[in-house]
């Protein structure tokens, strides 16, 4: 069974318009009509509710669609995980760096209002 792209939008809950640019980013691959229109199978509902994850998550655009290759791929899940845990430290990182930063000017503020 193969889906519009407008059934697929009703089906993930999405806009025609993030479907065309999940596709223009190499994410989804629909096939084509006879005369041109997109056709999604109904396994693409699933990948577009991940790549949704993904996004949501703070994922940059070359990162997911990286991701979404590997998890199209048998035995994938060592690789994703590898992905996504290289991610999440390096946004621990930059979490530290933000409270160091945060630290800074605290002290700043208090020696400036005289709260020291």
């Amino acid at each position: 069974m193969s889906l519009s792209i407008s059934e697929l939008a009703h089906r993930c809950r999405v806009s025609t318009r993030s479907l065309r640019y999940y596709e223009e980013q190499g994410l989804l691959l629909p096939s084509r009509s006879a005369v041109g229109h997109r056709r999604y199978q109904a396994k693409d509902a699933d990948c577009v509710g991940f790549i949704q994850r993904l996004y949501r998550a703070g994922l940059p655009s070359d990162l997911i669609r990286t991701v979404v290759r590997e998890w199209k791929l048998p035995d994938s899940t060592p690789r994703i995980e590898a992905l996504l845990r290289t991610r999440h430290a390096e946004l621990s990182h930059e979490a530290e760096e933000l409270r160091s930063k945060l630290t800074g000017l605290e002290a700043v503020l208090n020696a400036v209002t005289g709260n020291s």
